[in-house]
């Protein structure tokens, strides 16, 4: 039976939000917790059911950076999208949508090339600076699964099973493809580089974990699971993965934590697989049951999953309270 690992208390956002509702939040390359948070009095309220089809009231927000006991807030006014994905750029946060309005063009068209003027393209992430002001905006794709910048200041984007990206031509058209998987964007948007162009013998179904580091990103693919690794500018290696479930990812040189998460009898439970790469394919190594910093077990799903290096954040329902758990750490 795997051993139980006690998570550690990372973040928690201030009471003085404990009356707004969280839209987003996240742990940034600096391990500030970002959170965007809403007022109903102020427009917002609980995304519904089938929200992509549907653009929301215009409604404020704020996006709140903490740093300790340090809180900066940005003000976000007249909102027009539901904002699902935050992190900070520069001085300022960048957003997400992670599903964009219907594009006016019919499923039957979508087996050719479309002229851009007839396309209604959702420029679904927008880029703030600290004075509130937009820096920039831009389509990005449908079915973000996460959003996370690295200290360069370029936008990493993740994608589910559901995504889909119309792709410019050269003749002014675009083509619709399925399955973007994993995509960076430069501060200001322009053309993506994407990591399915690069890696032609992986299926980028869906994109289940991406880890952000300092100098590489990871990333684990559905359905083989490979250990993809993304230098500075391009590719670096594929490795074949026999570990199969994911939802998080921790990288210490040959060494990767795995995320699992499965309901119980008891409720829900997070576990790690430990792995290591060992002549060109990642084996299991062992398994740690994770609970929180007081030895209960998690109260639900991981909503928040972010992945630096070797270190995990995690965070449950209310995305206020973020835990941290460090693979090169003693268990």
């Amino acid at each position: 039976m795997a051993a139980d690992r006690r998570l550690a208390l990372h973040a928690i956002l201030p009471d003085r939000y404990s009356d707004l509702e969280v839209l987003a939040s996240t742990i940034d390359h600096l391990g500030r917790l970002v959170a965007l948070v809403g007022d109903s009095a102020c427009g917002y309220f609980p995304i519904p059911d089938r929200y992509w089809r549907y653009p929301p009231p215009r409604y404020d927000a704020i996006a709140v950076i903490c740093s300790g006991s340090d809180v900066d807030e940005i003000r976000l006014n007249d909102l027009d999208l539901w904002f699902t994905e935050i992190d900070t750029l520069g001085d300022g946060v960048v957003l997400a949508a992670n599903r964009c309005q219907p594009t006016g063009v019919s499923a039957r068209r979508h087996l050719k090339p479309v002229p851009e003027g007839e396309i209604h393209l959702t420029e679904n992430v927008r880029v703030f600076d600290s004075r509130s002001r937009t820096r920039a905006a831009f389509y990005a794709g449908d079915g973000i699964q996460q959003l996370m910048t690295d200290r360069r200041g370029r936008i990493w984007t993740s994608y589910s099973d559901e995504s889909s990206y119309w792709s410019p031509n050269p003749d002014g058209t675009r083509s619709y493809a399925f399955m973007v998987g994993l995509a960076r964007w430069d501060s200001g948007g322009g053309e993506p580089w994407m990591a399915s162009g690069e890696t032609r013998e992986v299926a980028w179904l869906d994109c289940y974990a991406m880890n952000v580091g300092r100098d590489r990103v990871h990333a684990c693919p559905y359905p083989d699971f490979s250990v993809v690794e993304i230098g500075t500018h391009h590719l670096q290696t594929v490795t074949p993965n026999t570990v199969t479930r994911c939802r998080g990812l921790a990288v210490a040189g040959s060494e990767f934590a795995f995320l699992d998460q499965r309901r119980t009898g008891d409720g829900t439970r997070w576990e790690i697989c430990r792995a290591r790469r060992e002549e060109d394919v990642v084996v299991e190594a062992g398994r740690e049951n994770l609970v929180l910093p007081d030895g209960r077990q998690p109260p639900g799903w991981a909503r928040g999953r972010v992945g630096r290096d070797a270190t995990l954040w995690l965070c449950a329902d209310d995305e206020r309270n973020w835990y941290r758990y460090d693979l090169d750490a003693h268990a």
